[in-house]
């Protein structure tokens, strides 16, 4: 590779150590580098992928305690920023999205191998970071395993009625519940001619906020994000399964746009149902980027374990 690592700096926390690194084609691209504890040679490592113009400790710094988590398992990672985001200049933004990302990807698990000694790796990347890990384990045979954390999604199966059941009754329920509450407040303040015409503007208010809030609310929709047509992607897993290699899919309630209950992945691919490499999990109560710190741990406990238990014995496409 060209390029390579230009300056190092071990943290001095009580975490796994921590190195901060340049490297790329035109030394562009920097990241943190977490060493695991032990020796544990055959382990594949990680590498975190961001999304959009996340910096690289990832949503809600997610990246930071995933990364460390995996090291106490004996899991190497790598943390960066693709070019144009976070600490990484801009020198490569020409071209296509995809492919720079896809370069720049690689260009990271070059530096792993020639630095590190690295020969394997798992991308770990959320929604269009998902896309990318994707992208590149087509391309990249070193890529062994991808955790997509709201990967791409399709309505299919029990979706429309899971969706019905779990979003749109409760919000409806809930709106009906507080306009009774407006309603019963209004009614002890205001005589009985005025309450009657001022419930029916209340209740007219409220279906237009309740019309409002199921707008905005009816997926966590990225304007920039290219989703391939469902046939394309469930070829693209097919091979990549016959490839063995291995995948976990995790996806948040704020998804419920495409997705809305586990189980749903087999339907959205039967093909692929039962598939030995295709692990799914659901939190239908976490938000896109993980906000609150039991969603993370979930998440953080799944992909440690399925680390733990994941072949990693991809072949060659």
């Amino acid at each position: 590779m060209s390029g390579g690592q230009r300056r190092v700096m071990a943290s001095n926390t009580t975490h796994a150590p921590e190195i901060a690194c340049v490297f790329g084609s035109q030394c562009q691209l920097t990241g943190v580098y977490t060493a695991p504890s032990g020796a544990h040679e055959d382990q594949p490592c990680a590498v975190f992928l961001t999304a959009d113009l996340l910096h690289h400790i990832g949503p809600s710094r997610l990246h930071v305690e995933l990364a460390r988590h995996l090291a106490r398992q004996g899991v190497a990672g790598l943390r960066f920023d693709l070019s144009g985001a976070g600490d990484s200049e801009s020198a490569s933004l020409a071209g296509d999205f995809r492919e720079r990302s896809i370069r720049e990807v690689r260009e990271a698990m070059d530096y792993l191998q020639a630095h590190h000694g690295k020969q394997r790796f798992v991308l770990v990347g959320l929604s269009s970071g998902a896309d990318d890990a994707l992208a590149t384990a087509q391309q990249d045979p070193r890529v062994v395993g991808a955790v997509l954390l709201n990967g791409y999604a399709y309505p299919a199966g029990h979706f429309k009625r899971y969706r019905a059941v779990k979003f749109f009754l409760r919000r409806l329920l809930m709106w009906q519940a507080l306009r009774n509450r407006i309603t019963a407040s209004l009614q002890r303040l205001l005589p009985t001619s005025r309450t009657a015409l001022v419930g029916e503007g209340v209740s007219a208010d409220t279906a237009a906020l309740s019309g409002q809030e199921q707008w905005v609310g009816t997926g966590h929709g990225d304007p920039c994000r290219q989703i391939p047509p469902q046939e394309e992607t469930a070829q693209m897993l097919e091979r990549l399964c016959q490839a063995e290699t291995d995948l976990l899919f995790v996806y948040t309630g704020s998804e419920h746009d495409t997705y809305t209950y586990e189980g749903q992945l087999g339907a959205m691919f039967p093909g692929l149902r039962d598939n030995p490499h295709l692990s799914e999990r659901y939190i239908q109560e976490a938000d896109h980027t993980l906000v609150l710190k039991d969603d993370r741990a979930r998440v953080i406990g799944w992909t440690g374990e399925w680390f733990r238990q994941a072949a990693f014995k991809r072949c060659r496409l």
